[in-house]
C-alpha cells in the first residue's frame, strides 16, 4: 500500500500542470469505509461508515469542511457480539498539493466526535480523534473527483463504559482506507 501510495505521488508530481482555481468554491461529498475482522474462537465483526462532507476552498490550496455521519460498529464481548450505532462530526482542513490535470494529492487535518450507544447493553461509548488522514482525488471531470484517504496520523481516544482508551500513532492499514466522490459546485 506505501509502495502505491509514494508512486501516485511521484506520477502527480510529474503531472504539475495546475487545476483550475477553485478559490471560492464549494464541495460536497463524502466516503464511505467498510472493515470485517474475525476474533478467534469469537464472533466475526463487521464495521461500516457513511460520511457525507461539505467544504469551501478558501484559497488555491487550502479549504475548510465539515462530515456529519454514521458508523456501525460491533464489539466482542467475551464472546457476545454487541452492536453499537453512533453518529459523527468532523470539522476539518484540507491542505491540496502536487495538483495536476489528473487531480492531486491532499491532507485533511481536524477533530472528529463520536456518539454510540450499544444496543444489546446500556453502555455509552464516546470517540474523540485529533489528526491527519492523507489522501488522493482523481479528477474524472471538472466538477467530479474520486478520493482515497489512506491511513490516520494522531490521537484517538474512547471511552467505552468504564473503560478508556488512549491511542497515538500512525496508522498506515486497511482498517483506514475510506473512498468517495466529490462534486464541486
Amino acid at each position: 500500500m506505501k509502495k502505491l501510495f509514494f508512486t501516485l505521488a511521484i506520477m502527480f508530481g510529474l503531472t504539475s500542470v495546475v487545476n483550475a482555481q477553485n478559490t471560492g468554491k464549494m464541495w460536497l461529498g463524502g466516503s464511505v469505509g467498510l472493515n470485517t475482522t474475525k476474533v478467534t474462537h469469537g464472533n466475526r465483526l463487521t464495521n461500516f461508515n457513511i460520511t457525507p462532507e461539505l467544504g469551501y476552498m478558501t484559497n488555491e490550496d487550502l479549504g475548510v469542511g465539515i462530515r456529519f455521519g454514521y458508523a456501525h460498529k460491533e464489539y466482542d464481548l467475551k464472546g457476545a457480539k454487541a452492536k453499537a450505532d453512533g453518529f459523527t462530526v468532523n470539522p476539518f482542513a484540507r491542505y491540496s498539493f502536487l495538483k495536476g490535470e489528473l487531480g492531486g494529492l491532499f491532507v485533511d487535518g481536524g477533530v472528529g466526535y463520536t456518539y454510540s450507544k450499544l444496543k444489546t447493553v446500556d453502555t455509552k461509548v464516546h470517540e474523540l480523534e485529533v489528526g491527519f488522514r492523507p489522501g488522493v482525488a482523481f479528477n474524472v471531470t471538472n466538477n467530479i473527483s474520486l478520493i482515497g484517504k489512506f491511513g490516520f496520523l494522531g490521537y484517538e481516544y474512547e471511552k467505552f463504559g468504564s473503560q478508556k482508551t488512549n491511542s497515538f500513532g500512525f496508522d498506515f492499514d486497511l482498517d483506514q482506507i475510506q473512498l468517495g466522490m466529490n462534486i464541486v459546485f
